[in-house]
């Protein structure tokens, strides 16, 4: 297999999963292991290096996203931090809670 060959299915197959994040859904976990172990076969076989990939992965992810994968992950982090949300009205037993 070629090199430009692997990478093109690469890129095919990474733009799909990002495109479902990008739409705020989860992809599949089986599209992304199966992403993944073809990621590791084409290292496995010599036709990319890891480097190469993370390379494109994030390039894709940059294009598809519109931020990197470090600022998504920031983003995830500040988003569901729990220090942000106020769980105090559960200290309080169910049967006593009135709804505001």
């Amino acid at each position: 297999m070629e090199k430009h060959q692997f990478t093109s299915e690469v890129e095919r197959q990474l733009r799909v999963i990002f495109t479902a994040i990008r739409a705020g859904h989860k992809p599949p976990e089986m599209l992304k292991h199966r992403c993944e172990g073809f990621m590791r076969a084409g290292v496995f076989m010599g036709v990319v290096t890891n480097v190469e990939l993370s390379d494109l992965m994030e390039k894709i992810h940059l294009e598809v996203v519109g931020m990197t994968i470090q600022e998504r992950i920031a983003k995830l982090k500040e988003k569901w931090s729990e220090e942000s949300v106020d769980y105090s009205d559960f200290d309080i037993p169910t049967f006593e809670r009135t709804v505001r």
